[in-house]
Formats: C-alpha cells, structure tokens, sequence
C-alpha cells in the first residue's frame, strides 16, 4: 500500500486531541463503582483527613495491601482540588495524570526505536486500546503502578540505547515509585526488561566497550536510590505499625498473592491462557497489528535466524511479562495493565515502513463498526417513543432525552465524515482509526455510562440509610462481616467509621444486650446470612435494610426483647 506522502501534522494533532478528550471525558460523570473504586477513594479520602501518609487507613483500621504512594497522591489531589471538582473528580484526576504520564513514557520509548512519528503511534494506539480507557478511568492503585514502571524503563532504555548513564539515578527513584505504589510486583516489572537490555548489551560487549567502573557507580547509585527510598518506607511502616502490620503487609499480601497462600487476592492457580486473552481484550482495536507483528518477526527470526536488537528487547519485555504473570497464583485482568504499553509499541512498529496491505480493509471495516454504534448512540432518543413502556425509569430517563451531549457527539460525526471523504487521502488508515475510536469512547463515556451509574451507583442508598439511622445510636451499632467496599462507602459518603466486630461469642453478646459498647449489628447479608445459623445463635429481627449497588443486601439488626 502506498503510504500518504504529506506530513501527518495534521493527522497526529487531530488524534492526539481526541485522545485526551478521552482521557478527561467521563471522570466526573458517574458514582463510585466496584470493584476497588469506593475502597481506594476512601482510604485516600482519610488519607487527606488525617494526615498519616505512612499507614494507609479504611474507616478506622489500617489497610496495608498496598503502600501508599497512590492514596497520598489522591490526597494531595483532594486538599487542592476537592472543595472545586468534587471529591471522587478530583481522585479520578489523580487517576488520569498518572494514564497522561504512561502515554508521554510510551512515546519517548518508542521515539528512540524509531522517531517521532512512532512514538506519536504508540501513543495513540495506547490510548485508544479498550484496556487503557478502562483502567484510566477507574481509582486504582494500578494507575500510579503502571506509569512509574514505564517511567523507570524510559531511564534503562536511555541508558542503554543512547549510553546516558546518569538516568540511572532517575531510574532508581522511578523504580522506588513502582515499589512504593504496590510492592513487589512494580521491580519485577522493571526487572524484565531490565535484564533484556543487560543480556543485548553482554552480547554487544566486544563491539562496544564499556567503562565498566562508570556503568557500575551509576548502577550502584540506581540501587541506593531505590533501596533508600523504599527501605525508609518499610523502616517507618514497621516502626508506626509494629510487627502484626508488617507481616500482614509483607508475608500476606506481598508474598502470599503472588505464591497462592494467600486467603484472598483473587487467586487463581494455574489457566495458563488467562493473559493472553486479556492481551486480545485490552489491545482491542489494534489486537490483529501486535499478533502480525510477532507472527513477522516469529517468521523473521526462523528465516535469518537473527533478531534486530530492537525486536529482542521487545519481545523479552512483552512475552517476559506474560510469563511472569502467568506464573504468579494471583490473576486479575488490571494486574497486566503495565506491560501494555509494550504491544503498543509493537504495533505501532507494524506500521512501519509501509501500512501492511490488509490493515487498510480492517481500518475500513472498523470505522464502518464505530459509525453504526456512534450512529446509535447519538440518534436513539429519537427511536425511544417505540421502547415499552416495561422498562425501568431510570433507563427511560436517559433513553428519552436528546441533550447537549448528543449534538456534540453530532457534531464531531459530522466533522469526521467530511475527513473521511473529502481528505481522506491524506491521512493514513492508523490515525483515521484513532480518531473514529476516540470518538466511539467518547459516545460510551456519555448516556450509556450514565444509565449504568443510575444502577450501578451507591451514593444516593448509603445517604437514605443512614438518615434512618438516628445519630445518637450510631456509635452503639457495630459492623459484623462488612465488606471492604461497603466499609469505604460509609465513610466516604458519611464520614462514618464503622467498627467491625469478628468474635462470635462478643456478636451474640451484642444481640443479647450483654455488650457494654454496641447494642445492635449492621451485617452485609451477602457475606453474613449464608453463615448465620454458624455466626448468629441469638434471635434477631431486622431494624432497617437497604439494596444498594449490585446485589449488595445491608441488615440493621438487634437482638429479639425477650
């Protein structure tokens, strides 16, 4: 295929805008949503209130799965933003930030493989990859992760393609950020490709000499900078925390996820494919472009039995960091978000020197799909008169209303067809493609996230609740098999820190009115009533009960007056 001869100016500027349009559209539109998303923002939210930025805090009682780096930045982010955006926009922003930041990593990277124009690919294709919307627009702790991780590679890649020894150093603390955002997993993200650019460079040894008392100062200095940083962390948790939090953090949550030992932590031992599926999923739209370009260079390698420099460092990072994956017991779609922008990288390498024939009919084929949704999207309300009657309000309520969304989801349509046939020649298929995707993320973020944060939302239930709850029994009312999520929504919501009760014999105590603290329970039926005839031996009737979320059943009990 012959490739478009003009400067893409025009071109990556138009995809660039669309991209952070994306990023920024949705994060304010919608309630907390689970999973994580109430916890995180809650233990940020009392990060912020109570100042202790070494043991992360979730209504009350330490939560040390994670160290604390993301939670103290979303604190920082409420004390300067919270009072004008809103608490969970301003947490979001935090999230968002750290995505901008992997996309500028992303594109440095791949600027040295390859120049500008590559990296301004990367860049789009990773923003535009359904993983990246996803978990950029979600709290996590995997935002802050994913952005140190690639940041510390940027610095070894330095390092090592362009012989800047003294990124070293900067490496080490980018390295101390992964550490600090959520343990041990964020080095070992690091330390594959790490080890790919350490083996190129062995095998490069005899070609190109090294100073070898420079290459080791500054390595040291990485490591000091790193051990330093995360070891201060680690000396302070276990001073402030004692003994019990240390271990809890350390041989619980650090080694027991990636072992399987482990009480929870989504494990899930063995499904060796479990990775490679979600590389299909969260590279989607550009999936078939990372697949050609490791089945091309699968072949190359097989023809001339020899791999670029650049290629094998590619796929040491890309297939290492799945092995790795695969091999840990704990397995979640969001645990392989960091290494994704690696096959960004390979795709955008795809594309290089010429388009390959057949991404011209797929890019045709998905713009065609992005034009029937983004069609639906826009125009439904003027269909909705024919939808029955049956339906929930809450579906209606959006269904029917053609708002100002809507005429700019129009608008853009209507700019991007003029694009499509009136200039179409001077755009590559690659950045028409980013552009027709960002628009469809854009049409999703808007009505249809809306209709499922009318369900999916928790705000409006926990608020009604605990107006119930007269103010002068709350402090009496304990907390027996309460989720973390439903922990953080309390708190969140009505800055009330529930306390959570875990002997049997002090539950029943508290249902019999022997207990001198409490006088009644607020259980999580999901979690508590399957074990009732276990957990509950005294007779209890149901004061208050809520539905709130999905399939999230609350209890307010006390025990029968005899």
């Amino acid at each position: 295929m012959q490739r478009v001869l003009t400067k893409p100016y025009t071109a990556c500027l138009i995809s660039i805008l669309a991209v952070i349009a994306v990023c920024f559209t949705g994060i304010s539109s919608r309630d907390l949503w689970t999973p994580d998303e109430p916890r995180v923002a809650a233990i940020s939210l009392e990060m912020a209130q109570d100042g202790n930025f070494i043991i992360p805090h979730l209504a009350g009682e330490p939560f040390v799965e994670k160290p604390p780096l993301y939670f103290a930045a979303s604190a920082l982010m409420l004390k300067s933003l919270g009072t004008i955006t809103g608490k969970t926009t301003a947490i979001r922003l935090t999230t968002v930030l750290f995505g901008l930041g992997v996309l500028l990593m992303t594109f440095l990277i791949a600027r040295i493989f390859g120049g500008s124009e590559a990296g301004i690919l990367a860049m789009i294709i990773l923003a535009t990859m359904e993983g990246f919307v996803k978990n950029f627009h979600w709290i996590r702790v995997d935002a802050a992760l994913a952005f140190f991780v690639i940041a510390s590679i940027w610095c070894f890649v330095k390092v090592y393609y362009e012989d800047k020894l003294e990124f070293c150093p900067l490496g080490g603390l980018f390295l101390a950020g992964s550490f600090l955002s959520k343990g041990l997993i964020g080095p070992v993200f690091v330390a594959i490709p790490w080890s790919g650019l350490f083996i190129i460079r062995l095998l490069q040894h005899k070609h190109n000499k090294i100073n070898i008392k420079r290459f080791v100062f500054y390595h040291l200095a990485s490591l000091l900078i790193f051990a330093g940083i995360s070891g201060l962390w680690m000396l302070l948790l276990y001073n402030k925390g004692g003994k019990s939090i240390w271990d809890e953090w350390f041989w619980v949550n650090q080694v027991g996820r990636l072992t399987g030992t482990a009480h929870k932590g989504h494990i899930k031992p063995g499904r060796p494919f479990y990775y490679i599926i979600k590389l299909i999923e969260y590279g989607m739209p550009w999936t078939p472009l990372i697949i050609f370009w490791l089945v091309s260079r699968t072949i190359g390698f097989i023809k001339s039995k020899s791999l670029s420099r650049k290629n094998l460092f590619l796929c040491i990072w890309g297939i290492g960091s799945i092995l790795f994956l695969t091999m840990a017991a704990t397995k979640r779609g969001m645990y392989f978000f960091p290494a994704l922008p690696v096959f960004a990288i390979m795709a955008a390498a795809s594309l290089k020197p010429e388009s390959p024939e057949w991404f011209k009919k797929y890019s045709d084929f998905w713009i065609l799909i992005c034009f029937v949704i983004i069609t639906s999207i826009i125009f439904f309300p003027l269909f909705a008169i024919f939808l029955p009657d049956t339906l929930p309000g809450y579906i209606n309520e959006f269904m029917r209303t053609f708002g100002y969304y809507n005429f700019f989801l129009c608008a853009g349509l209507i700019i991007f067809i003029v694009l499509i046939f009136r200039h179409r020649r001077k755009f590559a298929p690659e950045y028409l493609m980013a552009a027709v995707t960002s628009l469809l993320y854009l049409s999703i973020l808007g009505y249809p996230v809306q209709i499922i944060d009318t369900k999916k939302g928790m705000e409006s239930d926990i608020r009604n609740f605990v107006l119930k709850i007269p103010e002068s029994r709350r402090a009496r009312i304990a907390g027996v098999k309460l989720s973390e999520t439903m922990s953080g929504c309390f708190y969140y919501y009505s800055g009330w820190k529930i306390p959570k009760i875990r002997d049997k014999k002090r539950i029943n105590d508290i249902l019999s009115g022997l207990d001198g603290t409490y006088d009644s329970i607020l259980m999580d039926r999901r979690r508590a009533v399957k074990n009732g005839s276990e957990l509950f031996e005294v007779p209890y009737h149901i004061i208050a009960k809520i539905m709130t979320g999905h399939k999230r059943r609350l209890f307010w009990v006390e025990g029968l007056k005899p």
